[in-house]
């Protein structure tokens, strides 16, 4: 175990609680990523541990325990298994399943065919209907947060800005919890989510996979949100003419 900056971090063959660090998978601004081997059970799992200096922070630590709380009650084939959750030297992590696959966004070149588009968007259409009747909001649906399997199969991750219906507002004072061009317009403008928000995000993505690019996409991120706001929404065929009036 060692230092990167202000946060810790593990080196391959060290060990976490009771897991073997294989490797580092990802860097967020929420958390670092590892893949580990849990021993008792052979298999590997997917470790996200909050930076230290978030862990100081009461705001960011109370979202990170919101969402293994949150998530870690969810059974969806769809939705990534979180398996437990512990703390090291006072910083806190996540265990959840590892899947080897790619994101939807490494995918996405360009318009996707809509056969394909459909193969994803209505098994992760069901996981939010299921999170939503367990009392759970995503509240950050992009593409980056869709992985996909060998065989194609797209698992919704990082509920990390996750919060439980009816439960506190989680918020970080000076910051935009979300990612502005997938974010309902009522969460630019503070009125609070609901399940209508994750499915708005939904249908950005799938615009966005019918047609190549986003909805809204302004200059600076304080205007891509305005514009979530203000502007009407481009026609997907003016985009891609190729899709049927009935799907745009």
């Amino acid at each position: 175990m060692g230092k990167e900056g202000s946060s810790l971090s593990f080196n391959p063959g060290t060990t976490l609680g009771s897991y073997l660090i294989v490797e580092q998978i990802g860097r967020g601004g929420m958390a670092t990523v590892y893949k580990a081997y849990e021993e008792p059970l052979t298999r590997h799992v997917a470790i996200k541990v909050l930076p230290e200096f978030f862990a100081e922070d009461k705001d960011y630590r109370v979202r990170f325990q919101v969402e293994a709380v949150a998530v870690a009650k969810l059974r969806h084939n769809n939705i990534l298994t979180v398996f437990a959750y512990g703390e090291e030297e006072g910083v806190p992590y996540i265990v959840c399943e590892f899947v080897d696959g790619g994101t939807l966004a490494e995918r996405l070149d360009g318009a996707m065919p809509i056969e394909d588009a459909v193969q994803v968007l209505v098994p992760v259409a069901s996981a939010l209907d299921y999170a939503h009747s367990q009392g759970v909001l995503h509240r950050d649906v992009k593409p980056s947060n869709i992985m996909l399997l060998s065989d194609g199969t797209p698992v919704l991750t990082d509920f990390g800005l996750a919060k439980v219906l009816g439960g506190d507002t989680i918020t970080v004072t000076g910051q935009v919890l979300g990612t502005p061009e997938y974010m309902a317009p009522e969460l630019v403008s503070g009125d609070g989510a609901g399940p209508a928000a994750d499915r708005y995000s939904l249908g950005v993505v799938a615009y966005q996979m019918l047609t190549g690019r986003v909805p809204f996409q302004g200059n600076t991120p304080g205007a891509t949100l305005m514009a979530q706001i203000h502007d009407p929404l481009p026609p997907a065929r003016d985009l891609n003419p190729g899709l049927s009036v009935d799907v745009a």
